[in-house]
């Protein structure tokens, strides 16, 4: 019986791991999406450094310099390339109805746009952000080199906050049961990342309230605290009440997802899907 479950659970992962790859493959293919990303993320990088480069830092009283700005929003934009969305992949099977086919397979379907979702983000990382980190360090010039400690601790804040940017896109994506037109909530969505997940500024530059409000949102822990955490500065908690923030960020998103997910499923069956 116990080799039976050992099989089984080796098919699933090896299915799983196929649906990674193809997506890797599938993303490779369209030459013209990569440069136009890769343009997209050069202009961002120049727009920002060169904003940097303009604005008096006396100003602020952070302890923050031109240069470690400059190295925040490298490292922030490099963070935000090499995670790659999805949300068209969920909506579009709602919209037409092939989310069906996918339910009849003996696989869950939230799984799979997962394993899809780490197969174009790994994409991303390799053939996006890490030319772009190169080309970022011989340009800028940047010195910067990151400890053993703090590298470490970045893997595991950088996992958590890939996680959770799967959530909130897979729950907006599932509002496609409800919805004939999503785009608004992705607006919405897009200008509170603008706004409080450190993408652009870093939290720490914000008024105290804002920084004591953004700290309960999930946003902060996609790319502004993954960043202050390999650049060694202050997260304004312990690592591990950070870490300990992540997990309650992620439950409450993956609640969140499950019960709009599954309420969605139960409408298409009422309605004969």
């Amino acid at each position: 019986m116990r080799g039976n479950q050992t099989d089984l659970w080796g098919k699933v992962l090896k299915l799983y791991l196929k649906v990674v790859s193809k997506a890797f493959q599938r993303s490779s293919a369209y030459k013209l999406e990569y440069f136009t990303g890769i343009l997209n993320a050069v202009l961002y990088l120049a727009i920002l450094t060169s904003v940097w480069e303009s604005i008096n830092v006396n100003d602020f009283e952070s302890g923050r310099d031109k240069n470690s700005l400059i190295l925040y929003s490298v490292l922030a934009t490099l963070i935000k390339v090499s995670f790659g969305r999805q949300d068209g992949l969920v909506s579009s099977k709602i919209k037409n109805g092939t989310i069906v086919f996918d339910l009849l397979k003996p696989v869950r379907f939230p799984l799979i746009v997962f394993a899809d979702t780490i197969g174009v983000s790994l994409y991303h990382l390799f053939s996006r952000s890490l030319p772009l980190l190169i080309l970022a360090y011989l340009v800028l010039d940047l010195r910067f080199v990151p400890d053993l400690h703090s590298f470490a601790a970045f893997l595991i804040v950088y996992t958590l906050a890939f996680l959770i940017f799967f959530l909130i896109g897979f729950t907006i994506s599932s509002l496609s049961f409800y919805f004939t037109e999503i785009f608004s909530f992705f607006l919405l969505y897009f200008a509170l990342i603008t706004l409080f997940s450190g993408a652009v500024v870093p939290l720490d530059l914000f008024p105290e309230v804002l920084r004591n409000v953004s700290s309960w949102l999930p946003f902060p822990y996609l790319y502004y605290y993954p960043t202050q955490v390999i650049t060694g500065r202050e997260i304004g908690m312990s690592f591990e009440e950070l870490v300990l923030r992540y997990f309650l960020m992620i439950g409450v998103l993956t609640g969140l997802a499950s019960a709009v997910y599954l309420s969605g499923l139960k409408r298409l069956e009422l309605a004969g899907g």
